[in-house]
């Protein structure tokens, strides 16, 4: 008397699919991310609950709580911004600034850093906060 043998069934699994899967996903979350340009100066911005975000592309001054006036990333001492000012706004007079002072630097620094960029001819300026 013969036994039947039983077939083995082949246990493996297509990974093709799921490779494929994988690659779109990666493929959706590189087109879909967007970066943040923020400078590089680390500024702990202070809190304000009427904050409105601006979408044009303001010239930024950063205050740090040393003492550190940045314009842009580059750092521009506080007698010679005025005239870095004028020369930024001249290309483009209706371009507003922001001013980013960290939330422990002097007040009487933001207060000078203002004065500067009224003289230079800037009427439409911002102090960036965040929101709590």
């Amino acid at each position: 008397m013969e036994f039947e043998r039983r077939r083995r069934r082949n246990g493996r699994i297509d990974l093709a699919p799921l490779v494929d899967i994988v690659f779109n996903l990666l493929l959706f979350f590189l087109v879909t991310y967007s970066i943040s340009f923020d400078p590089a100066i680390r500024v702990r911005l202070p809190e304000s609950t009427t904050a409105e975000s601006r979408a044009d592309e303001p010239l930024t001054i950063s205050l740090t709580r040393e003492g550190s006036v940045f314009l842009g990333e580059q750092p521009v001492a506080l007698e010679e911004l005025t005239s870095v000012l004028q020369a930024g706004l001249s290309f483009v007079p209706e371009r507003t600034v922001r001013i980013r002072a960290d939330r422990e630097a002097a007040v009487g620094l933001l207060v000078r850093v203002i004065d500067r960029v009224r003289t230079a001819g800037c009427s439409s300026f911002s102090v960036v906060t965040e929101s709590p």
